[in-house]
């Protein structure tokens, strides 16, 4: 736990005073004015605590190809230019070799990426930034430190949300194919054009619901069809793979939090004083996106579909602070309590239940050991 007390109070200390210095609508729904630099700390701090790690999950993994496998001299000589094969990370890795990067300068120059676009984009979004800030590290924070791709991945599919948003479609394709270059799951994002619609409004929602239910339902059934779908992207998995032990229920309830607390305030979200805007209404349903593929996980196997629900893990970030600030004002700060105090618990459980201490899985270097270049 203390390895990660200094960045947690750093982030959220700079969340607080953005939020104190900066001045919000009356009725909650976003800001007049925000504060312009203190949201960059939270950045300097993760990506800083993120690029000094000698060791955390797959760590040592990315580490190690990269200081024995990755050419360097630009030489592209082994890349596989096909999608599925992560082609955009191996490349950007020889780049960064090439030019003489340390190791750790290119765990760093990652975080820096994946952090920066990540808070860039609740900094832009976000209703309630240090609400935000407390569930990004509740949720998110130490994702990128073990899957550096995928991470990448999802921060260029960030870019691409945001120009979705502002209807900027040759930019919003553009970075989804940046992003396949580094994960193939990165295709999933081409569905953001279809969840430009209020929650509740129409029957919608209720058609996504029940397609991801039927979805794990008959995914048994369906492993067949499946397989030839990951065949597809470069992944090889089995029958057994599929078919294995789903996702852990407790983070199923966590994932599905926004879809059923935006049920119960369903009128609310239609009430044109709250003004559910074109953004927030895309973030709400990808949240619930994010809720109902780990529901599939749940008949399948988590490590496949969880992973994908992963893709949208974000989302509940901007969604639940909107929805937080729906709540009769009288039940309001007690709600927050409760919230805080169950994903905090959530928080303890992901870091030093599920896979032990985090304290004894992430190692690290000092500032003073650090380098960008070799």
């Amino acid at each position: 736990m203390w390895k990660l007390v200094p960045v947690v109070l750093i982030s959220l200390t700079a969340a607080f005073f953005y939020d104190k210095f900066s001045t919000k609508r009356e009725n909650l729904s976003g800001y007049v004015y925000k504060e312009k630099i203190l949201w960059l700390i939270p950045i300097i701090a993760m990506a800083i605590f993120a690029g000094l790690r000698t060791e955390y999950n797959d760590t040592t993994a990315y580490t190690y190809s990269y200081e024995n496998f990755v050419k360097s001299n630009f030489d592209f000589s082994n890349i596989s230019w096909t999608f599925g094969d992560n082609f955009g990370f191996d490349a950007f890795s020889i780049i960064l070799k090439s030019l003489g990067f340390s190791t750790n300068g290119y765990l760093m120059v990652f975080a820096i990426i994946t952090y920066v676009i990540y808070i860039w984009f609740i900094h832009k979004y976000s209703t309630d930034f240090l609400m935000s800030m407390f569930l990004f590290i509740c949720l998110i924070f130490t994702f990128p430190l073990a899957a550096i791709k995928q991470c990448v991945a999802v921060a260029f599919c960030l870019l691409a949300v945001d120009k979705a948003i502002n209807k900027k479609w040759f930019w919003f394709v553009f970075w989804i194919f940046i992003a396949e270059t580094f994960h193939a799951y990165s295709f999933m994002y081409l569905i953001v054009p279809l969840l430009f619609f209020v929650p509740w409004q129409d029957k919608r929602t209720v058609m996504w619901i029940v397609i991801f239910l039927f979805a794990g339902i008959l995914l048994r059934p369906m492993i067949g069809t499946v397989l030839s779908i990951t065949d597809a992207l470069g992944d090889e998995y089995t029958v057994e793979e599929f078919s294995g032990n789903g996702v852990n229920p407790f983070r199923l309830l966590v994932c599905l939090v926004p879809l059923v607390l935006s049920f119960i305030l369903r009128k609310q979200i239609n009430d044109p004083y709250n003004e559910v805007n074109r953004a927030e209404g895309l973030c709400m349903n990808l949240a619930f996106l994010n809720g109902e593929i780990m529901f599939v996980a749940l008949f399948g196997t988590a490590n496949y579909f969880a992973r994908l629900a992963d893709y949208f893990y974000i989302f509940p970030v901007i969604a639940l602070p909107r929805l937080f600030n729906m709540v009769n004002p009288k039940w309001r700060t007690l709600m927050k309590i409760c919230v805080v105090l169950c994903y905090l618990l959530f928080f303890y459980y992901a870091e030093y239940i599920v896979y032990g201490s985090f304290d004894n899985r992430y190692q690290r270097i000092t500032f003073n050991e650090f380098n960008f270049f070799a």
